[in-house]
């Protein structure tokens, strides 16, 4: 057989089981099955005949490397041998000796892969390799690991005993905070590799329905005459839904957000929690995007010079309207400049500059206009909603989202009332 192959759950298993003379477990975590034909064989081997090395930490846990349930079963097993389990923190290969044969892998994340042997490499048939068998381990291998009890002085990894408290406070920690579904997170990433949630945002440029304020100075004057106050609210729509502005076929803010529009109808797809877009299509939804704030670039000069013009005009004409009122109510706040017998073009200069600094400075609104777009991926939370599934698939149709999804969904509960017993 090659020595590089495809090391499973069950390759260790039968390995575990087949031994009659020695065991050396190195892991970060371990799982059920795993951990109970582990734990037959201390006890027939007998206790100094088999050797454990392991991560403890709830983090183990919620990567998928293994489960609190084989630490737990480990646990018990040496608690009757007398015996401790090593505790090697950080630990992220796989070394298990089995009388002569020995396994040397990466372990599997299973919060992001499924198990090795359950699933090929995407374009291929085979099998994934994740590391190596060979005969008798190497014997500095052998040494640093305590292989047999002759070398138990040499070994030094996992020198550190369990603590007796140590994998209760892991399982008390992963009740708090759970290791998700392993197969909907792996969903997840398939999802993500294929769409991404896409907002795309334009704003400062809606000029319609635009009204000026008057500043309060003024609105106390203005409210005492119910003609005048009708007339100057109606004055202060800075910009008329007809004007060029918000209507011209050739730039305005309505080619804006028709573009805006098609755009959207493009290349995004409305689903719950917001707008996706393929990822094949990303890079060229992004020029287009481009595209707008550049045509937005354009729209804003063309304001700029005459929302300028029309904060002027309109200040012109209030003034002018109020300014009667004014002379015959001057504000509080004026009368110490103006004096009791106040010129008119003072007075009208003081309006005009008054409503001026009220309708605010047009550059701001001019830098406002712009469009954006954020990005975000699929989360675990969103895979889990009902119906989100579907309503991808829908409209992705060459969207193949894990088969696991589905087994996940139908072990939701089993999983949570794992955690809630």
């Amino acid at each position: 057989m090659p020595s590089i192959q495809t090391i499973t759950d069950q390759d260790l298993i039968d390995a575990i089981e087949a031994s009659s003379q020695r065991i050396v477990f190195v892991a970060p975590g371990i799982w059920p099955e795993v951990a109970e034909a582990l734990s037959c064989a201390w006890h027939r081997l007998g206790a100094d005949r088999v050797s454990v090395i392991l991560d403890i930490d709830a983090e183990v846990c919620r990567f998928g490397y293994g489960s609190i349930e084989g630490l737990q079963i480990l646990k018990q097993t040496a608690d009757q041998l007398n015996q401790a389990i090593g505790h090697e923190p950080g630990i992220r290969i796989c070394i298990v000796i089995a009388d002569d044969r020995t396994f040397i892998f990466s372990p599997t994340p299973r919060l992001i892969e499924s198990s090795p042997g359950s699933a090929p490499v995407p374009g291929s048939t085979a099998p994934r390799s994740n590391g190596i068998v060979l005969s008798t381990p190497p014997d500095t291998v052998a040494s640093e690991l305590g292989a047999s009890p002759e070398q138990a002085t040499e070994r030094t990894i996992g020198m550190e005993a369990v603590d007796p408290g140590a994998i209760e406070a892991v399982a008390k920690d992963l009740k708090l905070n759970p290791p998700k579904t392993f197969d909907v997170a792996r969903a997840v990433n398939v999802y993500n590799a294929a769409i991404q949630f896409a907002e795309l945002e334009v704003t400062g440029c809606r000029l319609s329905g635009h009204k000026a304020s008057l500043p309060s100075e003024l609105i106390k004057v203005a409210r005492k005459n119910p003609d005048l106050d009708r007339k100057i609210d109606k004055s202060l729509r800075l910009i008329e839904d007809e004007d060029d502005l918000i209507t011209s076929k050739e730039l305005s803010q309505e080619t804006i957000f028709a573009e805006r529009k098609c755009i959207e109808e493009e290349y995004l797809v409305h689903v719950k929690g917001g707008t996706v877009i393929a990822r094949e299509r990303k890079e060229e939804f992004i020029k287009r995007v481009e595209g707008l704030q550049e045509l937005i670039r354009k729209f804003a000069t063309l304001v700029s010079g005459k929302l300028n013009d029309r904060y002027l005009a309109t200040a012109e004409q209030l003034a002018t309207e109020l300014l009667p009122d004014v002379i015959n109510d001057i504000p509080k706040s004026w009368a110490k400049k103006l004096g009791r017998f106040p010129d008119e073009a003072e007075v009208k200069y003081r309006i005009k500059d008054a409503l001026i600094h009220s309708f605010g400075d047009p550059d701001r609104r001019i830098n406002a206009m712009k469009a954006s777009v954020v990005f975000k991926d699929v989360t675990y939370e969103m895979l889990r909603e009902e119906g989100f599934g579907a309503t991808i698939s829908k409209h992705f149709p060459d969207l193949k989202p894990l088969e696991e999804f589905t087994a996940a969904k139908e072990a939701k509960d089993a999983s949570d009332d794992l955690f809630n017993d």
